[in-house]
């Protein structure tokens, strides 16, 4: 049976890009970023279909792969590097979404914007954990 996560998620990414092409001026999060990241750091299997995404994510916003993406990418062999080495722990993964949506500082966004950013992906990345948990239980 195929998760409806990914489904979710990516829908909802689809969305929030939409609104961050049609909104401007005020600060607001990068809500695709803020799901993305959310998936990755919630599962370290989501990789492939939320590398896609996120490659889909750059070009869209950025008009060059090289937002996100390449730090993406380099995640999977990260967190299972982190994981082998120091044990699966919060502050890997918040360091990780800390890497992870950084490239947004270097692509003209706000601080506003990436702490907004950062503060969207905390509770969906929870959520997803405990939606994983409960299907699994």
């Amino acid at each position: 049976m195929i998760s409806p996560i990914p489904v979710l998620v990516l829908t909802l990414a689809f969305a929030g890009l939409g609104l961050n092409l049609a909104a401007g001026g005020t600060p607001q999060p990068d809500w695709a970023l803020a799901l993305l990241a959310a998936a990755l750091l919630a599962r370290r299997h989501a990789w492939p279909w939320a590398l896609p995404a996120l490659l889909l994510h750059d070009l869209a916003l950025y008009w060059s792969p090289w937002g996100a993406f390449p730090v993406g990418c380099l995640y999977p062999w990260a967190v299972s590097r982190l994981d082998a080495q120091a044990g699966p722990g919060l502050p890997q993964r918040l360091a990780l979404m800390m890497a992870l949506t950084a490239p947004m500082l270097w692509h003209g966004w706000s601080l506003a914007s990436w702490l907004l950013t950062m503060a969207c992906c905390v509770p969906v990345w929870h959520a997803m954990v405990e939606a994983l948990e409960h299907r699994h239980a």
